[in-house]
């Protein structure tokens, strides 16, 4: 299995609900606001990004290189799972666009959701920056799954947002039988996105661990070290 870096992720594990911040407006803005249809929150979030260190933005593939006038992702059901929390975000050095408080169908072995691109075109959304998380609250724990935005690409990509520089000194792949499929360090600290992907292709269908270790390094600060295990599901089938 190999990973592959590229770049650096933001904020917190926990999902707030959107709608208490999710005003109405004019629809044919790029604004953050409620639409229809389909019942969505989807715009610019126009204030700052602020300081939680480390956060994890996407488990997702895809396969996207432009908009067309729809998109489609798709959240694989797991047993157990049901109403996943579903967030996609793309962020920039001048925007914040976020999609989230989304109304799913329910397609037998996925829930979908397709919705106009206008904002995504209007606002000029590179597509190859689009990102995606999804979540099943499963009891006390919460089960990641991977979202496919348009087309699989027959890999997964973590990715993971700072404004701070970070360094991973360890991220692994634990499989359900507590076995490390891989262990990578990443010597040199960065900010912003950074991407782990992984093909996942020939590893047995189950519940993984996403295991890192990272320290958070601050100008004229101690650096603070994170250790994290994200727990999330995966199938073969997922990626072809």
């Amino acid at each position: 299995m190999i990973f592959v870096f590229a770049s650096l992720f933001i904020l917190s594990f926990n999902h707030l609900p959107a709608a208490a911040s999710c005003p109405t407006g004019n629809s044919r803005s790029t604004e953050y606001i409620r639409r229809n249809p389909p019942n969505r929150c989807e715009g610019i979030k126009r204030e700052l990004l602020s300081g939680n260190s480390l956060s994890l933005i996407s488990i997702a593939t895809r396969n996207l290189t432009r908009f067309d006038k729809t998109l489609t992702l798709q959240v694989p059901r797991i047993t157990g799972g049901n109403n996943p929390q579903v967030t996609v975000k793309s962020l920039g050095d001048t925007y914040h666009y976020q999609l989230d408080d989304l109304l799913l169908s329910n397609n037998g072995a996925n829930f979908r959701f397709s919705w106009d691109t206008y904002v995504l075109r209007e606002a000029k959304i590179p597509a190859n920056k689009l990102r995606a998380v999804a979540t099943y609250s499963l009891g006390s724990q919460n089960v990641y799954v991977p979202v496919v935005l348009g087309q699989t690409s027959g890999n997964y990509e973590f990715v993971f947002y700072s404004q701070d520089r970070v360094r991973f000194t360890s991220v692994k792949i634990i499989s359900p039988d507590k076995k490390t499929i891989h262990n990578q360090s990443r010597p040199n600290a960065d900010s912003g996105e950074i991407i782990f992907t992984w093909d996942g292709r020939n590893a047995p269908p189950g519940r993984y661990e996403l295991h890192y270790v990272a320290n958070i390094e601050r100008r004229n600060e101690p650096s603070d070290r994170i250790e994290r295990r994200i727990v999330f599901e995966h199938n073969p089938n997922w990626l072809k």
